[in-house]
C-alpha cells in the first residue's frame, strides 16, 4: 500500500514539475511582485533652461521583464537639486501599459541631479541626469571701446562677462547675477554702480560717464559674491581731427556658438592711436572671414561728431575663429579675431527609453539619438538639419524608423520602434555622414497570450494525378508580423504525400505536395498546422483538386479539304501521339470539313485522317495557347475512285447504247439480204 502511495506521490510531483516547465516556457507570466525601473536617455542635456522628455518609469518583474499595470499607477517624481533641473511631479502608468514618461526641465546651471521615482507599494528607484555647459566662476571686464572721449558724455562701454575657469563664456543661473562696479578715479570716469547679467545670458553692458576736458585713466572693477573679480582700464582722451585709421574692438573676445547676436565696436583713430571725432558721417564696410562661424553687418555709419559705432555680429553653432575686417575711405583698415566656443559634434549616441518592451506588435517612441562631442557631451550640428539612418540588427524583433532628423539647433531626436510578437533582442544602429555611429540594445519580452495565424496557398490548385505542387503557409503573430522559427506540419484528407517543410524566411514555410493517383476528380483538403513554444498554435487550409487536366489548355481546330480545296466531311480524325497526360483525340469532321477539340494540352500531336475513297494522311502538328486560326489538312482521292457510281452508270449507259447500235446495224443488214437475192 505504501508503495502505491509513494508512486502516486512521485507521479504528482512529476506532473507539477512538467506543469511548471510549461508555465515558464509560455513566457506570458511575470516572476515575483512587480517593481519600478527608471530610465534616463539621453543621460546628459544642455543647461539651457528647456524641457526634455528623457525620463521613463516602467513596471517590471524581478527578472526585468515588463509587466502591465493592473490599474492606473501614479508615480511621484522629484529632483535632488532643483538648481540643476526639475522634473514633472507625477506621471501615471495607465492600466494595461507598462511604462510612462516624464519631462526633465534643465536650468542654466550645469551639474548633476538625482531623479527619484516612488509609488505606493513599490520600492523607490533613482537615476541621475547631468546638464552640461561652462560653469561660471569669473567676472571678466572689457572696455567697449577702452578709449573714450573726455567730453562728459555717458557711454555703454563697459562689458561684464561671466566666464568659466578656462575663459569660456558661461550663462548666468536662474535669477541672474548681480554685479557691483566701481571706478578707481571718478574724476576721470564714473561707472554704473551695479548691473545684472540676466539668467541665460553670458554678459551685460554697463554705462560709464567721462569727465569733460579731463583726460586720464580709471580702473573699473566688477565684483559679485561667489565669483572671481576682474578689472579693465578705461582711458579718456580729448578728440582730435582728421581720422586716418580704424580700430576694431571686441567686447568679449570669446562668444558662445549659440546662433545669437552680439556687438563689436569700430572706432576712428589717427596714426598715433588717439581717438578722432568724425567731421562727417563715415561709412564703414565690414566682413567676416568665416561666415560659417559668424556673420557681421556689411556696413555701419559712424555719425558726425562721434568717434565710434556698433555693429551686430551673429554667431552660428559652429565653434571656431573668424577675423573681422573694417574698412573705410581714406582710413587704414583694421582687423580683430573673434572666437566662438561650444561643443563640437563628432558622434551619435543611441538611447532606448526603456530598453525592455513587450513583444506585442505595438509602436513605441523609445529611440533617442543624440549628437555628442568627443567627450560625450550634447552638441549641435553647425550647418543645418541632420538626417540619420537607423537599422535593427534583428528584423524579427521589430522595425525601427528608417530615417530620423535632428532639427537645426537641436541636439537629439526621437524615433519609433514597432515590436513584433517575437521575444528577442536587437541592436539599434544610428548612422549619419560625418559622424561616428551609435548603438543601443532593445529586448522584447512575450508577456501576453499570443496566437499564431496561418494562411495557406497552393501554387497550383488543380493538378494531375501524381503531379506535384508547392504548398506555402504564411505564419504571423496575431496579424501583427511574420512568425519565424515556427514548426509546420502538412496533412491531406485524401492522400498524397508531403516533402519535409522548409522555412523560406519572413514568416513563409513551404512543402511540396505530391497528388494521389486518383482515377477520378478528387478534392484534397490540405491542412498546415503551425506551432511555436510560448504561443497558441493554429491551422490553415487550402483545397487542391486532382483530375486529368492540361496545365496549358488550348483549343485545337482542324479543317480537312480535298486537293482542290473542297471540304471533306465525315472524315475520321485520330491522334496517334500526344503530350503527356493528354487523352487521345477522336472525332469526325462536320459538313464544312472542320473539327474542334477543346480544353486539351498544348504541344505536339500526330494526327491521322481517314475517309473511304481518300488516301489516309498522317501529320505532326504543334498547337499553342492563343492559337485561333484552324490548321488545314488536304486529302487526295485514291486511284479506285474513278469507278465511282456516277462513272459506272455513264459507262453502263454508253455500253447499252453501243449494244443497241450494234443490234440495229446487224438487223438492218439482215433485212437487206433478201432484197439482194430477189434481184
Amino acid at each position: 500500500m505504501s508503495r502505491k502511495i509513494l508512486l502516486g506521490t512521485m507521479l504528482i510531483l512529476i506532473m507539477l514539475i512538467c506543469s511548471e516547465c510549461t508555465f515558464n516556457v509560455s513566457a506570458a507570466t511575470a516572476t515575483g511582485p512587480p517593481k519600478l525601473k527608471i530610465y534616463v536617455g539621453p543621460i546628459s542635456v544642455l543647461a539651457d533652461n528647456r524641457a526634455y522628455n528623457i525620463i521613463a518609469v516602467q513596471l517590471q518583474d524581478s527578472t526585468g521583464v515588463p509587466v502591465r499595470a493592473k490599474e492606473d499607477t501614479m508615480i511621484r517624481l522629484s529632483s535632488s537639486l532643483t538648481t540643476i533641473g526639475t522634473v514633472d511631479s507625477t506621471t501615471t502608468i495607465l492600466k494595461g501599459n507598462t511604462r510612462a514618461t516624464a519631462n526633465f526641465y534643465s536650468t542654466y546651471t550645469p551639474g548633476s541631479t538625482t531623479i527619484t521615482a516612488a509609488a505606493s507599494g513599490y520600492v523607490t528607484v533613482q537615476a541621475s541626469v547631468t546638464t552640461v555647459g561652462p560653469i561660471p566662476s569669473v567676472l571678466a571686464v572689457y572696455g567697449f571701446p577702452p578709449v573714450l572721449p573726455a567730453n562728459g558724455d555717458a557711454y555703454g562701454a563697459v562689458t561684464v562677462q561671466l566666464q568659466d575657469s578656462s575663459g569660456y563664456p558661461a550663462k548666468a543661473p536662474i535669477g541672474g547675477v548681480q554685479v557691483t562696479l566701481s571706478s578707481s578715479n571718478n574724476t576721470i570716469a564714473q561707472v554704473s554702480p551695479s548691473v545684472t547679467i540676466i539668467e541665460g545670458r553670458t554678459y551685460t553692458v554697463a554705462s560709464i560717464k567721462t569727465t569733460s576736458d579731463v583726460a586720464g585713466s580709471a580702473v573699473v572693477t566688477a565684483i559679485s559674491s561667489g565669483y572671481t573679480s576682474k578689472q579693465v582700464t578705461i582711458t579718456t582722451q580729448r578728440m582730435a581731427a582728421d581720422p586716418t585709421a580704424l580700430k576694431v574692438y571686441l567686447g568679449p573676445p570669446k562668444l558662445p556658438a549659440d546662433g545669437d547676436t552680439y556687438q563689436i565696436v569700430v572706432q576712428l583713430q589717427n596714426s598715433s592711436g588717439s581717438i578722432i571725432q568724425a567731421s562727417q558721417d563715415v561709412t564703414v564696410t565690414l566682413s567676416s572671414s568665416a561666415d560659417e562661424v559668424g556673420t557681421v553687418e556689411q556696413t555701419i555709419t559712424i555719425p558726425q561728431a562721434q568717434s565710434y559705432a556698433l555693429a551686430n555680429f551673429t554667431t552660428t553653432y559652429k565653434a571656431d575663429t573668424t577675423t573681422i575686417t573694417a574698412a573705410a575711405t581714406d582710413c587704414k583698415s583694421s582687423q580683430a579675431s573673434l572666437t566662438t566656443v561650444g561643443p563640437v559634434p563628432s558622434k551619435l549616441a543611441v538611447y532606448c527609453l526603456p530598453s525592455s518592451l513587450p513583444a506585442d506588435g505595438q509602436s513605441y517612441d523609445v529611440i533617442q539619438v543624440q549628437l555628442q562631442d568627443s567627450r560625450g557631451k550634447p552638441a549641435m550640428d553647425p550647418l543645418g538639419d541632420i538626417t540619420l539612418y537607423l537599422f535593427s540588427s534583428t528584423a524579427d524583433s521589430g522595425n525601427v524608423s528608417s530615417t530620423l532628423t535632428i532639427p537645426f539647433g537641436e541636439t537629439y531626436a526621437v524615433g519609433t520602434f514597432v515590436t513584433t510578437c517575437a521575444a528577442i533582442s536587437t541592436t539599434i544602429t544610428a548612422q549619419s555622414s560625418g559622424y561616428d555611429p551609435g548603438q543601443a540594445k532593445i529586448t522584447t519580452y512575450l508577456i501576453d497570450q499570443v496566437s499564431l495565424n496561418v494562411s495557406v496557398t497552393a501554387d497550383s490548385v488543380t493538378v494531375n494525378p501524381g503531379e506535384q505542387t508547392t504548398i506555402r503557409a504564411y505564419v504571423e503573430y496575431n496579424g501583427s508580423g511574420p512568425a519565424t522559427k515556427a514548426t509546420l506540419s502538412f496533412t491531406s484528407n485524401k492522400g498524397g504525400s508531403f516533402a519535409a517543410p522548409k522555412e523560406e524566411g519572413n514568416g513563409y514555410y513551404t512543402s511540396v505536395f505530391t497528388a494521389p493517383n486518383a482515377s477520378r476528380k478528387t478534392v484534397c483538403l490540405i491542412t498546415a498546422n503551425a506551432s511555436k513554444t510560448g504561443y497558441n498554435g493554429t491551422a490553415g487550409n487550402v483545397s487542391v483538386t486532382v483530375e486529368r487536366i492540361s496545365l496549358n489548355a488550348v483549343t485545337i481546330q482542324l479543317r480537312v479539304v480535298e486537293d482542290n480545296g473542297i471540304a471533306v466531311s465525315e472524315a475520321s480524325v485520330t491522334s496517334t501521339s500526344k503530350p503527356t497526360n493528354q487523352e487521345s483525340l477522336n472525332g469526325v469532321t462536320n459538313g464544312t470539313g472542320c473539327i474542334t477539340f477543346a480544353n486539351v494540352s498544348e504541344g505536339t500531336y500526330t494526327i491521322q485522317i481517314t475517309k473511304q475513297g481518300y488516301d489516309p494522311k498522317t501529320e505532326t502538328i504543334q498547337f499553342f495557347a492563343g492559337q485561333t486560326a484552324p490548321q488545314t489538312v488536304s486529302l487526295s482521292k485514291t486511284a479506285a475512285s474513278i469507278f465511282s457510281l456516277p462513272v459506272i452508270i455513264v459507262i453502263v449507259v454508253i455500253a447499252v447504247v453501243a449494244v443497241l447500235l450494234v443490234f440495229l446495224v446487224i438487223r438492218k443488214r439482215r433485212n437487206a439480204e433478201p432484197t439482194e437475192q430477189t434481184g
